[in-house]
């Protein structure tokens, strides 16, 4: 498989920068859906709870979700999320990090206490 920007070329067109949060988060936000393993970033079962069959098959669907948004990581990036278990703490860390509107609001607070 050929690698654009050190991202796998069928995830996206290239790696999650700095810059770039909002455009790689939609395009693998959207290849997760059509893989049906978008479940998988947005919710966390009980793994204790559920019957042994179905932890297995959960474990399984949500490595390979980890996986995708980690091939969709160049590098630099891959290390901020290679000790996370599950693809929904990867996306949650690297929303945290990288997404703008989370920027922006931070900016706006520390605007905001600096006249007070």
């Amino acid at each position: 498989m050929a690698v654009i920007g050190g991202a796998a070329s069928g995830i996206v067109l290239e790696a999650l920068t700095r810059d770039n949060y909002e455009n790689w988060s939609a395009l693998v936000r959207n290849y997760l859906m059509g893989q049906g393993l978008w479940g998988f970033v947005t919710f966390v079962p009980e793994i204790g709870v559920k019957p042994k069959t179905v932890s297995v098959s959960w474990k399984k669907k949500n490595a390979k979700a980890l996986h995708i948004i980690q091939l969709a990581c160049g590098r630099e990036i891959l290390s901020q999320i290679r000790d996370v278990k599950t693809a929904k703490e990867a996306w949650n860390r690297l929303g945290a990090l990288y997404s703008s509107q989370l920027k922006a609001d931070s900016d706006i607070e520390q605007e905001q206490n600096s006249f007070f």
